[in-house]
């Protein structure tokens, strides 16, 4: 299996509502939830018009107000963004979602500082949130130099694109702003290789290897495209040197097990996977190979 991965986002998007009841008034309620709906459906500009009119009945609604955070920040109006975020902190200074999300709209715009500030705010509140506790490291290493906020944001919004060439292009954004992230241009070669275009996949993977040598995802990605392409021995390397990084690395077992098993070495394939299935004893893929090669 090919893998990418990308970590860190602007908090917790309201849910799905799959049907909504009709009522006899549209009240506040009401609007919250067709709002929800639409925004589900990337609608935002419809749930934007939706929780303003819910405002309007309800000026004091915090939800409502980080809400409408939510949606700005999605349309890449940050500024309406930001006030919103900080309406919902005005009315229930205790709602740290609110700072979570204020925090991620400055850490995108390069205020770290701020950004760390908002996100501690959130910590104080919840010393268990997640999110925040993430956001507040990215930040912290985007404040050392090491990660540009918006080119993260990008990168962040190509992993929820459904849109192959839409991702493409967003993680193309992403390094002109910071050519020298190791993982989004990991992750621009994940959606390359499902693109079918293999040569520049494999490009980005080994662009990816120079700027960070122990990104084993991108070891992994390259060899699997050489396993595509019948060149074993290659590959082989390439899933060694993964897991030479990541001893625990299971995709990278299992596909050393298939470059072994092209390249004649059947007994190593099956400690290959065998190696699989002491991480993972439930490994389907492992499992499969090891019974194919008629393997106890």
């Amino acid at each position: 299996m090919i893998v990418g991965t990308f970590s860190g986002c602007a908090g917790t998007m309201p849910t799905l509502v799959t049907e909504t009841k009709p009522a006899p008034v549209r009240d506040a309620d009401w609007y919250i939830e067709e709002g929800i709906n639409v925004f589900a459906r990337h609608e935002y500009e419809k749930a934007i018009a939706l929780w303003e009119q819910a405002v309007v009945l309800n000026p004091r609604h915090t939800v409502t107000h980080n809400f409408l955070g939510l949606a700005y920040f999605r349309r890449g109006e940050d500024g309406k963004a930001v006030l919103a975020f900080e309406k919902a902190i005005a009315f229930d200074p205790g709602f740290g979602e609110a700072f979570n999300n204020l925090g991620y709209v400055l850490f995108r715009q390069r205020q770290y500082t701020p950004a760390m500030e908002s996100f501690q705010r959130t910590l104080a509140i919840d010393p268990n949130h997640l999110e925040a506790r993430q956001n507040f490291k990215l930040a912290l290493e985007a404040q050392a130099g090491n990660l540009d906020g918006w080119a993260h944001t990008l990168a962040e919004e190509a992993g929820h694109a459904e849109d192959l060439d839409q991702k493409i292009a967003l993680y193309q954004r992403a390094l002109e702003v910071d050519s020298t992230h190791a993982r989004i241009r990991n992750n621009l070669g994940v959606a390359l290789y499902y693109n079918g275009e293999l040569p520049p996949a494999m490009i980005q993977f080994q662009r990816a290897i120079a700027i960070d040598s122990r990104l084993a995802e991108s070891y992994n990605n390259l060899g699997y495209i050489l396993l595509d392409l019948a060149r074993y021995p290659e590959a082989v390397v390439q899933f060694n040197a993964a897991l030479d990084i990541d001893p625990g690395f299971i995709d990278a077992y299992n596909n050393l097990g298939k470059a072994l098993a092209g390249s004649g070495d059947i007994n190593g394939a099956i400690a290959a996977w065998e190696s699989t299935l002491i991480i993972e004893p439930a490994n389907r893929v492992a499992k499969h190979y090891l019974t194919k090669y008629h393997h106890p």
